[in-house]
């Protein structure tokens, strides 16, 4: 029989870009739409995907004709709370592809600009081009590389400054992305001159205010648009400490190396005079000088790691017997009490995962779907985890994860549920009708999304979708967007949207936010072949002429 992880989806091919202008593109729109930042791309589960979306999609939507009343409301989005390590929701975002593509628009225009806005040395985060056709990676877990770049910049210093923002991405003011760009004097120049040319950066605030019902306050989180914002902004903070200070920021998190306690304060002060031009606040809590040498990694780490078994067998290869995965998990377990905030059992589970052979695999798969009841974060490792059916019972552990999606629904984390119906899904099971029932009283637009493609959901799936469909709001409409377009590409309903052919121009290119399949589309087929180094550069491959023309 199958493991789960044998029923997961292909991992996509790895992207090739000779043309970084190319890549750029394909980042914002395939690779970097949807919350997908995390090195190990666990957001969402991987039947969620944006590899169908492409540039001239994109392109094409971001040059559709608004209606009266979108002009005047703009849109919404969809909301996707994800699970930290205290079990606390982070608000991820899905933006409406209309929205979205008016965004990637005004980044397409100025994109030379951009790149050079976010230029900057003391970032640990850049733009750049990644195997998979990621341009951002948010590499939280990678201690090695950061202890050695802390190894660097830390000699000789006698004390650290610690200091993040303040709920960062929800306090951006989005007209201070204009303040970035063109400096703050010059912004409120413009700004003076009524009915004079404006900046470009005027029309990307515009185009990220009207994604988020046009607010002025907050950026959604998890698209590259929004991480792309936040570095112009902060780089623009970093350009006035550079020379100054050494510090490092990683997103917006800021660390820096002082020779004496009254630097480190000054530091601080300065980075808190620096952000409040931009009408960003210190975390307070989170504000603290350290007297050095300290630790480079946190003790929960350094304990983990020492209490790893390292045993190898006779050809060398690193083995695991099945006392000492039960051992270590133990362990991690214990110091997570102890550490209740730190990514404890994550990095424990991460450091095991995948070395686990045939029974050891069942236990470490088990002991791990138990603790990922209570700390839904683990359930995306479960998928590394070499665990045949044949090692383990499929209908019980199919119960299990019934509960699981009973729980994160009870608590409304849309994680929990999806991950939980994705890995149903695998094992060709069925969530119990309590559960959708459940799922459906959430209104979380991803997880009843997913729902949909059971045979036992859809149809509570169709009914909630007519239910929100009727005498509501664009803004409502917008909430729920992927569902209801996952529910009119499988003609499960008519369009919802009057007067807007963006699900329509979406079908008609077949881009399938939801388990698309895996042969690729002609908007996919164009994108390997515009990135493909090796073709002629007059070489147009049979069927993409029509496509290039326009007559899709």
């Amino acid at each position: 029989m199958k493991s789960v992880k044998e029923f997961t989806s292909p991992v996509s091919n790895i992207a090739i870009f000779h043309d970084e202008e190319r890549h750029f593109l394909e980042a914002l729109t395939r690779w970097n739409y949807f919350p997908n930042q995390k090195d190990s791309s666990t957001e969402l589960p991987p039947c969620f995907s944006t590899s169908r979306f492409t540039p001239e999609i994109a392109e094409e939507l971001a040059n559709v004709d608004l209606s009266r009343e979108r002009k005047a409301y703009w849109f919404d989005l969809v909301e996707y709370r994800a699970t930290r390590f205290n079990n606390v929701p982070r608000v991820l975002s899905l933006i409406h592809p209309q929205a979205y593509s008016r965004i990637y628009s005004k980044l397409k225009e100025n994109r030379l600009e951009i790149l050079e806005l976010m230029k900057d040395e003391n970032s640990a985060i850049t733009a750049e081009q990644h195997n998979d056709g990621r341009m951002f990676i948010m590499n939280y877990e990678d201690h090695e590389t950061k202890t050695k770049n802390t190894l660097d910049i830390s000699f000789g210093a006698g004390f650290r400054a610690h200091a993040d923002v303040a709920n960062c991405f929800g306090s951006i003011y989005t007209h201070s992305l204009e303040w970035a760009i063109q400096g703050y004097e010059e912004a409120k120049e413009r700004l003076r001159e009524r009915g004079g040319e404006k900046h470009w950066s005027s029309a990307l605030d515009v185009a990220l205010r009207n994604a988020k019902r046009n607010e002025t306050s907050g950026l959604p989180v998890g698209p590259s648009s929004s991480s792309i914002a936040v570095e112009i902004i902060l780089a623009a903070v970093d350009r006035e400490l550079a020379g100054k200070y050494r510090f490092v920021r990683y997103i917006d998190d800021y660390t820096a190396y002082c020779e004496t306690h009254i630097q480190a304060q000054e530091f601080v002060r300065a980075l808190s005079n620096a952000l409040s031009r931009y009408r960003l606040t210190l975390n307070l809590s989170k504000t603290k000088i350290t007297e050095l040498p300290e630790p480079l990694i946190d003790s929960w780490v350094t304990k983990l790691n020492n209490a790893t078994p390292w045993r190898t067998d006779s050809n060398g290869a690193l083995t695991l017997l099945t006392h000492e995965a039960i051992n270590f998990l133990d362990y991690a377990v214990h110091l997570n009490k102890a550490e209740p905030d730190g990514s404890v059992l994550k990095l424990a589970a991460g450091l095991i995962c995948h070395r686990a052979q045939g029974d050891t695999a069942a236990t470490v798969f088990q002991y791990i779907l138990s603790l990922s009841w209570h700390y839904p974060i683990l359930l995306p490792l479960l998928e590394k985890v070499d665990a045949t059916s044949d090692y383990y019972d499929k209908e019980a552990v199919s119960k299990k994860f019934n509960g699981i999606l009973e729980t994160n629904a009870l608590h409304r984390r849309s994680d929990g549920m999806c991950w939980a119906l994705y890995y149903l899904k695998q094992l060709s099971s069925q969530p119990t009708q309590q559960n959708i029932e459940l799922v459906i009283q959430t209104g979380d637009a991803t997880a009843i999304a997913l729902l949909s493609s059971f045979e036992s959901g859809v149809d509570a799936a169709v009914a909630y979708a007519n239910q929100v469909t009727e005498n509501c709001t664009l803004y409502e409409l917008d909430q729920s967007w992927i569902l209801l377009y996952q529910l009119f590409f499988h003609e499960k309903i008519n369009n919802p949207y009057a007067d807007d052919p963006t699900f329509e121009i979406l079908k008609k290119h077949d881009v399938q936010f939801l388990n698309p399949p895996k042969k690729g589309s002609k908007a996919e087929d164009y994108c390997f072949y515009y990135s493909n180094p090796f073709r002629e550069e007059n070489e147009s491959p049979v069927g993409f002429k029509d496509y290039l023309d326009g007559k899709h």
